[in-house]
Formats: structure tokens, sequence, C-alpha cells
């Protein structure tokens, strides 16, 4: 089963487009397709673009739906542009999660450091954990892999992120999944509300002067 690692923003953050792909560089050291999901504007990057131009926040799913469509690989690593890496994997540490995904038939892992919103079951596998159905975001747009069909049925509607992320939690309260959770702190999100947050204002800084 194949792999792509998807970067989804929209062009409203274009400013912090080369500060982030400065630290992904840094960090991300495996090779698989990289699709970068934007609006109107062209990149430099080495990445496939594919882009459609809905930038409304409230039809964020719309666009996301109408982009992982042209994606041809059946799996996904899902990552946002507001989230710099600041840690990248072991060897041998990123193949053991996707290996894991897939032995597991999961619909998603995901891939963050442990939350008070979550509420899991441990497996016999180390560091990775099974989400149930009182975990408080089943839903997550933070870094996942995703079954590409999976993540179809669950942006279907019409919503902003956050809206997806809590409607979509409640929608799939009452199915069966397998939804796992692996630890690791290898992020930070450098905004909110769309401006930079002080205390990572110098990860701007690192790489505008590099």
């Amino acid at each position: 089963m194949s792999l792509a690692v998807v970067i989804n923003t929209t062009d409203k953050y274009s400013h912090i487009w080369d500060a982030w792909y400065y630290h992904f560089k840094k960090h991300w050291r495996h090779d698989f397709p990289v699709y970068f999901l934007n609006e109107k504007m062209d990149i430099s990057y080495p990445f496939k673009q594919i882009k459609i131009d809905i930038p409304e926040k409230n039809l964020w799913t719309k666009k996301f739906r109408e982009s992982i469509v042209q994606i041809p690989e059946d799996n996904l690593f899902v990552l946002l542009e507001d989230l710099f890496l600041t840690d990248g994997f072991d060897d041998g540490e990123f193949e053991y999660i996707y290996d894991f995904f897939l032995s597991h038939n999961a619909h998603v892992i995901q891939i963050r450091s442990n939350s008070r919103f979550t509420t899991t079951a441990p497996t016999s596998h180390e560091k990775i954990e099974k989400l149930d159905k009182n975990s408080r975001y089943l839903i997550s747009h933070q870094p996942n892999i995703w079954k590409k069909d999976f993540l179809l049925e669950r942006i279907k509607y019409d919503e902003s992120p956050w809206d997806n992320e809590k409607r979509g939690t409640k929608r799939i309260r009452g199915m069966d999944f397998d939804i796992y959770h692996y630890r690791k702190d290898w992020f930070v999100n450098v905004l909110r509300r769309g401006k930079v947050v002080p205390k990572y204002k110098h990860m701007i800084d690192e790489s505008q002067s590099n």
C-alpha cells in the first residue's frame, strides 16, 4: 500500500511557507512523494502542487476533499503549514509506525505528544495506544497517517477544520474504528489565530538567517 506526504495549506499563510519548509527540510529524511495543497500561488519547493481555489475557511474540507481525490496513493501522511517540525524520526522509527498502521489495518494513526483530551488503551507495541470512544478528538488534523478512503468519508461535509474535528468526532462515536496514537513530541504550532506565537518567533528568524 502506497504512502504520500500531504501538506495542506492556504495562500493566506504563504508568509510562513519558507520558514515551514526550512524546518521540514531540516528534519524530514524520508523518500515519499510530497503534495502541496493550496489555492493559487506557485511554490519553488520540490513538491507536486495541487491548486484548488477555495480559500473560505468554512469550506476547508471541500478544498481538502477536492485536492486529495487527485492523489493516487492509498494512504496519506497529512501535515499543516503552521506545525513546524522540531525533531525528526530515528532510523527505522517512521517505518515502524507505518508498518503498524498497515499490519493493524488502521484507519488513522495520530503522531503527536500526549494529550489530556485523549483516552486510550495500550497495545503490545511500545509507544502506541488505541483511542477509545471517550476521546475528545477522535478526528484531529494534527499530523496523522490516514487511510485515504476513511479520510474522504470524514471530510464529506463542508466545514472549517475546527468544526470538522468537533462534529467529525461526534459523528464517528457510534462507529467501529481503529484509530491509534503514537507518542512523539516532534512539532510545535507556530500560529495562533493567524499570528506567530511569540515564543516560536525564533524559528521564523532561524529560517531567515540561513
